[in-house]
């Protein structure tokens, strides 16, 4: 494929959008505009209802308020609905000015009262989905200072891997695959372009109101080219005018704020503010082995880290319209930020820094632009796309060596090249690009077309302020995704639905390929792969679903794998795709029991056979004295696996829950590539990924303690893992190198008045000041306290 034929084509595609936005503009004729407000039987505000007339699709406010315009005719039927509450359906006749309803919901009874006492919001929806997917209220941890990536912790299947305190380089495992194997989305777009100013443990749980986690099998509006699963992150917002500002101060002089606030006017005109900040010393005690410098014998001591300051700025500004006839919202926007990390350690704390540090940047211009019936009724249309012109930079340049009481000596050996690990001061531009469609088609009430096309573009350079001249960075390196995917879903059958899917997967990839130091050769190199998959579930009662989807899934190899990056990871263009079948059983059980006792099971079975699968090992390069990473493929893995979540809840005052994980993630590769022998590492579990883990936790509510509209909420949680073999079980000696058990405990207290309007809250964590690992002899950080103060205004007049 052409390049520049490619960018015309998508600028002509861009041209053709935005005028036949104006042509539906000015061509449209204004109908009536029809209102009204969702009552529960006490008259109290239903929000989040979902309110249908004549195919447009509204969601009620925090006051149960919905407006839909642009209706022709004499009369309409309404259909509203809502997760615990009885469907409302009913003709409504209309007038030039239809003055607003009132409609009331009667509960739903029976079990859908579980949904109720479970304090379940409209997250259970996409519980309720034929993937097997788990979505969690990201609202009800606003006054805690968590972060997303903690809050991730808390899933069935999810684990988090961080090498410090906050900040720190970060991973996510979802049920045995890591890395860039697990997609991250932000309301459907994809978070490949967000640099480390935007990682999920550095955004404060208040940035978001929802997080979805979908397990192997993801849905056709996602996109993307995950085989491990995806993570989409809702962003928080309401409708209206509202401002929800917080802080948080903590241990090891910690600092976090947020701020959230938005407007609606009357004449559709919308602005949206998102913002945090985070500030932390990192300085939290660890045990090591110090030097003594007169024998240089090694003294086990309990220090603070010295050099681990993290701070990090991060602004997403949106304006344009909403509830518009041309546009149910139009939105441009920018997102900027910055940090700057310092860099303790290497891969083992026994490699101590103390100026060696990295940053960055992110600007970041957006779009965002949906229409319901766009063009003709039925037709529903989202387009979001953003692009990033920041820059990373990692620093070393100092000719000393760190000891980790804070001291130092010069280096002064003749083979040393300079730096704490390697001389560096180099700069990069990823350059880096996203844009997801989606059109939704109702053909009618039971059968409904989907179409998604995300595009990803990658274009990296790369200078060194100490070596400019050096022709290694003369060399582009740019990557083109883009992945296509059509699926069709069918409810027509009661209890059943089911959806199916294909996927195309093109990549374009323009390098140098270096077989001997100082030569670069031209890479040019285009990939097509084509995917497909289904998902179905069936309701055995109202209170029983079952689920079952399979996908064969693709995975495409980023920039960072195929010409590695400026810190330590080594590039390899021979890597291939890695691709997996992924199969899903699931069940979700809800009931309830003697009214006041919900329960809700999640549970489900997974089996994953993965070929070309895709880790990182040890390379044999060695860079400037330093051994670096290389990406590289493992022809078969497999893995077979479950997990499970379990939630009571008694007179939403009462929360127990908990999960438990387990995957049997192998190496399936029975000789390897050349070799006649078995390998000695076949059937050998897949090294460095927790395969058992799990998370429990309680908590007890008390409403209108001291003073009316007020709430105590104290709770605790414990998290467990497995140990876990850092390298292959079968290789070396029978002493091996493990990531050992972690059994970590939190609490908190909140406390909120006058309606949720003040709120305050106290966190302790890792409370009993245990040793916790995620990576080999990276300690996490000891026992800490934190505090925060927030602030809710909504339906600003």
């Amino acid at each position: 494929m052409n390049y520049k034929t490619t960018s015309l084509t998508k600028l002509i595609c861009l041209s053709a959008f935005f005028s036949i936005i104006s042509l539906q503009s000015y061509g449209q004729n204004k109908g009536i505009e029809f209102s009204g407000y969702v009552r529960d039987d006490h008259g109290q505000a239903i929000s989040g209802a979902t309110i249908r007339v004549s195919k447009q699709t509204v969601v009620a406010d925090s006051e149960g308020k919905f407006t839909i315009d642009n209706l022709q005719g004499k009369e309409v039927t309404i259909e509203i609905t809502r997760v615990g509450k009885k469907k409302i359906k009913q003709v409504i006749p209309l007038a030039e000015r239809a003055k607003p309803i009132v409609f009331t919901m009667d509960d739903e009874g029976n079990i859908l009262d579980a949904v109720d006492i479970l304090g379940l919001s409209k997250v259970d929806q996409a519980n309720k989905q034929a993937y097997n997917v788990t979505a969690i209220d990201a609202k009800k941890l606003h006054n805690s200072s968590t972060d997303v990536g903690q809050a991730l912790n808390r899933i069935s299947g999810v684990k988090l891997k961080e090498a410090g305190g906050l900040g720190s380089q970060m991973s996510i495992s979802l049920n045995g695959f890591t890395g860039n194997q697990v997609k991250l989305f932000m309301d459907g777009l994809p978070l490949d372009n967000e640099g480390s100013s935007f990682q999920l443990n550095n955004i404060p749980i208040n940035y978001v109101s929802a997080i979805e986690v979908y397990k192997g099998v993801v849905p056709v509006w996602l996109g993307g080219d995950a085989i491990g699963g995806a993570i989409n992150l809702v962003k928080s917002t309401n409708p209206g005018k509202y401002l929800d500002v917080s802080y948080s101060h903590g241990s090891f002089n910690t600092h976090r704020a947020t701020v959230n606030a938005g407007y609606i006017g009357d004449n559709g005109f919308t602005m949206e503010l998102n913002a945090y900040q985070n500030y932390s010393d990192n300085n939290y005690w660890v045990d090591v082995d110090l030097v003594d410098k007169p024998t240089g014998q090694y003294i086990p001591t309990r220090v603070r880290r010295f050099h681990d300051n993290y701070k990090n700025k991060m602004v997403n500004f949106n304006i344009g319209w909403s509830n518009k006839s041309w546009a149910d919202q139009l939105l441009f926007g920018i997102n900027i930020g910055d940090n700057r990390a310092d860099i303790q350690t290497g891969n083992r704390m026994y490699e101590v820094y103390g100026e060696r540090f990295k940053r960055g940047n992110l600007l970041q211009p957006t779009i965002q632009y949906k229409k319901n019936n766009f063009l003709v009724s039925g037709l529903d249309i989202s387009l979001r796309a953003n692009y990033d012109f920041g820059e990373e930079t990692l620093v070393d340049t100092v000719f000393k060596r760190y000891f980790w009481d804070g001291s130092w000596e010069y280096k002064a050996k003749p083979e040393d090249v300079g730096g704490e690990r390697s001389r560096q001061f180099d700069k990069y531009k990823n350059n880096r690009g996203n844009a997801a469609l989606n059109l939704k088609y109702t053909i009618n009430e039971h059968n409904h077309l989907f179409f998604n096309n995300t595009l990803k573009t990658a274009n990296r350079k790369t200078k060194s302020e100490l070596d400019p001249d050096n022709p290694i960075y003369d060399q582009s390196s740019i990557t083109n995704n883009n992945i296509a995917s059509l699926g069709f879903y069918n409810n027509a059958i009661e209890k059943l639905d089911y959806s199916i899917f294909v996927k195309y997967f093109y990549q374009q990839v323009k390098g140098y390929q270096s077989p001997t130091p100082g030569e670069y050769l031209p890479l040019n190199a285009n990939r097509n792969l084509f995917g497909y998959g289904m998902a179905t579930s069936y309701h055995l009662k109202p209170t029983i679903q079952l689920k079952l989807s399979y996908e064969k899934a693709y995975r495409i190899p980023e920039l960072n794998e195929l010409f590695g990056n400026v810190d330590a990871l080594e590039g390899n263009q021979n890597l291939k795709p890695e691709s997996s079948h992924n199969i899903n059983l699931g069940i979700n059980y809800l009931f309830t029991l003697h009214e006041k006792n919900a329960f809700n099971l999640n549970g489900g079975v997974i089996y994953r056979k993965a070929m070309d699968f895709i880790r990182l090992s040890n390379s044999n390069t060695d860079f400037n004295g330093i051994m670096r990473q290389v990406s590289e493929n493992i022809r078969d893995v497999n893995n077979i696996g479950f997990d499970f979540d379990l939630r009571y809840s008694f007179d939403k005052k009462l929360f127990i829950g908990g999960n438990f994980t387990y995957q049997n993630l192998r190496n399936g590769t029975q000789r390897e590539p050349g070799k006649e022998e078995i390998s000695v590492f076949y059937k050998d579990r897949i090294p460095n990924i927790p395969y058992l883990y799990g998370s429990a936790e309680i908590s007890y509510m008390m409403k209108d303690l001291f003073i009316k509209q007020s709430a105590l909420s104290i709770g605790y949680s414990l998290f467990y893992v497995n140990s876990f073999y850092l390298r292959w079980p079968s290789a070396g000696a029978a002493d091996k190198e493990v990531i050992p058990t972690q059994v970590s405990h939190d609490a908190n207290i909140t406390y909120s008045f006058h309606n949720g309007r003040y709120n305050i809250g106290l966190d302790v964590r890792n409370l009993t000041d245990a040793t916790l690992y995620d990576n080999y002899m990276l300690q996490k950080p000891s026992r800490n306290f934190n505090v925060k103060f927030r602030y809710v205004l909504n339906n600003l007049k």
